[in-house]
C-alpha cells in the first residue's frame, strides 16, 4: 500500500470523527433570527439591558449567578447552546419564551435528532448539557408540567387546560382541539394524556405545538412534524388529536394564557395539524 493512501485514510477518519462530535455537539441549537428578534423587541437597551435583568429574574434562589459576558451571549445570537439549562431557562425567563420555541432540532435527519433525546432521557447524558430539563417533561409522569421550571424561571404557574375523551359516547376519531390566545407568540402548548385507570394515572407528554404569527407547527414524540398558516392572526390553533377506545384525559400546558375547546365530532373546518393516532 503506498504511504499517501494510509494518510488520505487517516484524514478520511479524523474527518468523519470531527463531522461525528459536531453532530452530537449540534443536537440542538438555537434559533439565531428568533433571539435576536425576540431581544430587538422586547428588549430595547439590547444585551446590555438583557444582562441587567439577568439578576433581576425571577430565578432569584442563585443571586450570585454570575452574569454572561457579552461574547457568551453574542455566541447565543449566533445559535450556540448555553452552557447549562440554568443559563438556557434564566435567558427564555428574561425573554418571556418557552424554551422549546427557542430550540431548534436539526432539520436534515429528525428521526435521528428525536432517537439521540430520547437515548439522552434514558441514560441521562444530555448533550449538549443544558437540554437536561427536558427530563422534566419526558415519560409518565405523576405531575405534570414541571411546576418548579415556570416558578423559578418565569414567576408564575403554568396554564393548563383539560379536555376529557369518553368512549361510550364516541371513539376511534381525530379530534380537534382549538386554541385560543392573544397577540402573535411565539407561544407553545405542551400536549399529554393520561389513562383513567392504567399506568398509575400518570401523565405522558407525547408532543407540542409552536404557534407564531401564522406558523403553526407540531412535533410528535416519534420526531413527525406538521405545519400549516393560519388564515389570521386571531384565528385559533387548529390541532388534531386521536380519540381511541379508551377513556383518556388530555392536558394541554403552556407558560402564556390561552382558551381550549374542543369541535364536536366531524370533518375540521380549515387547516390542522394532527398528532399520528
Amino acid at each position: 500500500m503506498n504511504p499517501s493512501d494510509n494518510e488520505s485514510n487517516s484524514r478520511r477518519i479524523q474527518r468523519g470523527l470531527a463531522a461525528t462530535r459536531t453532530q452530537t455537539r449540534d443536537a440542538a441549537r438555537l434559533d439565531p433570527a428568533l433571539l435576536r428578534m425576540l431581544i430587538a423587541k422586547r428588549l430595547p437597551g439590547g444585551i446590555a439591558e438583557l444582562q441587567d435583568r439577568w439578576v433581576q429574574s425571577p430565578a432569584q434562589v442563585d443571586r450570585d449567578a454570575a452574569v454572561p459576558h457579552r461574547s457568551t451571549m453574542h455566541r447565543w445570537s449566533t445559535g450556540k447552546v448555553p452552557r447549562t439549562s440554568d443559563d438556557l431557562l434564566r435567558l427564555c425567563g428574561v425573554l418571556d419564551i418557552d424554551p422549546l420555541c427557542l430550540l431548534t432540532l436539526p432539520q436534515a435527519d429528525p428521526d435521528l435528532a428525536i432517537e439521540k433525546l430520547m437515548s439522552a432521557y434514558v441514560h441521562g447524558r444530555w448533550q449538549p448539557p443544558a437540554l437536561e430539563f427536558l427530563a422534566e417533561f419526558l415519560g409518565r409522569r405523576s405531575a405534570w408540567p414541571p411546576q418548579g421550571l415556570a416558578r423559578r424561571y418565569f414567576g408564575r404557574d403554568w396554564y393548563t387546560a383539560e379536555l376529557e375523551h369518553e368512549p361510550a359516547q364516541a371513539a376511534n376519531f381525530y379530534a380537534t382541539f382549538r386554541i385560543a390566545a392573544a397577540g402573535e407568540g411565539p407561544f407553545v402548548y405542551h400536549v399529554a394524556f393520561r389513562h383513567s385507570r392504567l399506568f398509575a394515572r400518570r401523565w405522558l407528554q407525547y408532543g407540542f405545538v409552536v404557534r407564531h404569527g401564522l406558523a403553526v407547527r407540531l412535533r410528535h414524540i416519534n420526531g413527525h412534524v406538521d405545519t400549516y398558516e393560519a388564515p389570521s392572526l386571531a384565528s385559533p390553533t387548529l390541532v388534531q388529536t386521536w380519540f381511541g377506545p379508551g377513556s383518556v384525559c388530555f392536558r394541554v400546558a403552556s407558560l402564556h394564557p390561552f382558551a381550549l375547546t374542543l369541535d364536536p365530532p366531524g370533518p375540521v373546518e380549515g387547516e390542522a395539524v394532527r398528532f399520528p393516532g
